[in-house]
């Protein structure tokens, strides 16, 4: 299903012409780190606790909701309006169990930036599958309610679209875990040096 998806990137996103990639693609994530990609499947709300704050380097003060990449796509929630200073623990906790897909995302963009890295093309192609699974089981849901035959097959399509997205977001979940790790092995070697070199 894959394949029939576009590999090409999205129109006007900044990261396109970035020349840094992944050390691993979401493909090849689950082998280069099985235990954080079974782990974010089986208990996704923890894993995403866990990865945004290995992300923001364990520094709460940094948080804030969906790390604001999501403002504008859910127009009743905006960074920095939701109790994120009193108590980031709480919002990330909430935003992992609400939002899961969101939190995802954010936190993969935000490594994204961070390190100036660019979108991978497998790596669209089964962001754009999972995305178009979840659509068709949507809508099957939807004409279920009218159509009574579909009932049967929408419940499948619903298990079908459940198992994709664990399995996307475990990928996703891995491939962040193994750049952040790379990343915390190999520091950026201080500016000072660079100069003097």
């Amino acid at each position: 299903m894959c394949i029939l998806c576009s590999s090409e990137p999205i129109e006007g996103d900044p990261r396109n012409d970035r020349q840094g990639k992944f050390t691993v693609d979401m493909m090849s994530a689950p082998k280069t780190d099985p235990g954080c990609c079974l782990a974010s499947c089986l208990c996704p709300c923890c894993a995403q606790i866990y990865i945004r704050r290995k992300a923001l380097n364990y520094d709460m003060t940094k948080y804030s909701c969906c790390q604001g990449y999501m403002d504008g796509i859910m127009p009743c929630i905006k960074s920095g309006q939701c109790g994120e200073q009193s108590c980031p623990t709480c919002c990330l906790c909430l935003e992992s169990f609400c939002c899961n897909g969101c939190a995802v995302s954010a936190t993969r963009m935000m490594v994204m930036d961070r390190y100036d890295l660019r979108p991978d093309e497998m790596d669209n192609r089964i962001i754009r599958c999972n995305n178009c699974i979840q659509m068709f089981s949507v809508i099957c849901d939807c004409l279920a309610i009218c159509i009574t035959e579909l009932r049967d097959v929408a419940q499948i399509l619903d298990c079908i679209a459940q198992c994709t997205y664990m399995s996307v977001q475990g990928c996703m979940t891995a491939q962040v875990n193994v750049e952040l790790n790379r990343r915390e092995q190999y520091p950026p070697v201080a500016d000072e040096v660079m100069d003097r070199v």
